[in-house]
């Protein structure tokens, strides 16, 4: 008798009488499908579970489990039976839990981002309709959704055109906005789906509005402009240089530029030589191939490491804008065992004054020159350099999965792997970690 592998114990179990589906499958941990077998055996419990009874809502379940499977595959043969064999039957539970979207609406698009990675037709169909249905499009999750769809799929002309008239609405329609741009910008599509009456209300609706929330649906709409037909581009492209936000003003400069304007140019160059700004205006001229512009003073190193590092604070994950307040606190060359090499590494203090009366100000350390990042809860502004040196180096080593990361985070064990560096001893984590047969983030 064959031995059953991991997977197959863990359904039969989890679909006996009285068992926990959820759990049985959640101890598998990051289980990847690498046989048919596998995939009959997953095909054949999602035919048993749609017989069951529906789960009451959670914030993970059965249903979410098995569709986490269908993007776990590893090979090519596996993917394919799971096209013809496990995505008819996936599309029947997702049918019979769409009348209840308000409760399920996250496991739902969970199974709409796994229908655009596979492709097919019946799945699509679904993709687009939860594009237009009145709880699923607003789901934070279709920036990824439609970034699953492939470039060269020969179904995805079809998807847009549906898609364009009428264009949806919620987050979708910002979702679909920023794939279509990249699409456009790339040549996948000749037209524009927004370079339309609607499209156009859209546009100006999201590039007139005050409302903080909506400045990156503005972002969005500025960065479509060189695709968008005059009258109304000119328009919207004023709308986009008078915008409040300034990451709104580059986007248009961008598109300005694109378009053949001296002026945008002009207003990029001039801030690559602001700190809280220059790393995405050097990148817009690289875009344009104009990059002789860029000031030599922009590219110095110090002040370059300073944008750099000022841009990763203003990401969204971490403070979301520039910093109030930053100085450079210490720069130095030396061995940085995490990448096995010697370079220039920078510590940078920076402060987010309060904006509330009775808060204290946000003050931190950040670091530059391997993997930035600022270990908030770890690092102090006033600390010694080289005691946010060393506590780096077992983060990033950590970060690496590096052999020599210590079992504990500290200043002394950091110091240890630094001076060991320094003296020539460059032991490497195990690299000989094999590939997988597929794409495993498809």
């Amino acid at each position: 008798m064959t031995k059953k592998t991991p997977l197959q114990t863990a359904l039969e179990q989890g679909l006996a009488d009285d068992a926990n589906l959820f759990e049985s499958l959640n101890e598998l941990g990051q289980y990847r499908i690498e046989s048919i077998p596998d995939a009959e055996a997953l095909v054949d419990a999602l035919e048993i579970y749609i017989e069951r009874p529906i789960e009451p809502p959670g914030v993970f379940t059965a249903f979410h489990q098995l569709v986490s499977l269908f993007q776990s595959v590893s090979t090519v043969s596996v993917f394919q039976y799971l096209v013809r064999r496990g995505i008819p039957p996936l599309i029947r539970a997702y049918d019979q839990r769409l009348p209840f979207a308000e409760e399920q609406q996250n496991e739902l698009l969970f199974a709409v981002k796994i229908f655009a990675c596979y492709g097919l037709e019946e799945g699509l169909d679904r993709l687009v309709q939860a594009a237009y249905h009145p709880v699923l499009r607003e789901g934070y999750l279709w920036s990824v959704i439609f970034e699953q769809l492939g470039d060269q799929d020969p179904l995805l002309p079809d998807l847009v055109d549906r898609m364009s008239d009428p264009l949806p609405d919620g987050f979708a329609c910002v979702a679909f906005l920023d794939w279509v741009n990249r699409l456009v910008r790339e040549d996948v599509i000749q037209q524009h789906p927004f370079d339309s009456h609607e499209g156009v209300q859209k546009l100006r609706h999201w590039l007139r509005s005050s409302k903080k929330d909506d400045f990156s649906f503005a972002h969005s709409s500025a960065a479509s402009l060189p695709f968008i037909s005059e009258p109304h581009r000119e328009q919207l492209l004023a709308l986009a240089m008078d915008h409040p936000d300034p990451k709104v003003q580059m986007e248009a400069a961008w598109a300005s530029a694109r378009l053949g304007s001296e002026a945008g140019l002009k207003f990029l160059v001039r801030l690559t030589l602001d700190r809280s700004f220059s790393t995405t205006a050097c990148a817009y001229l690289e875009e344009l191939n104009r990059d002789d512009l860029i000031p030599d003073e922009a590219n110095e190193a110090n002040f370059r490491a300073m944008a750099d590092m000022c841009d990763w604070l203003a990401h969204p994950q971490e403070f979301g804008r520039a910093p109030d307040e930053i100085e450079q606190y210490d720069t130095r060359e030396i061995f940085w065992p995490p990448t096995n090499d010697v370079r220039q590494l920078w510590l940078f203090k920076y402060r987010y004054v309060a904006e509330e009366p009775g808060e204290m100000d946000d003050c931190g350390l950040g670091f530059f020159g391997g993997t930035t990042f600022s270990l908030f809860d770890e690092t102090y502004p006033d600390m010694p350099p080289e005691d946010a040196y060393a506590l780096h180096c077992c983060w990033e080593l950590e970060m690496n999965e590096d052999i020599r990361a210590p079992e504990v985070r500290s200043v002394e064990a950091g110091k240890a792997i630094l001076e060991a560096g320094a003296r020539g001893e460059y032991a490497t984590a195990d690299d000989d970690d094999e590939e997988d047969d597929f794409d495993e983030d498809f």
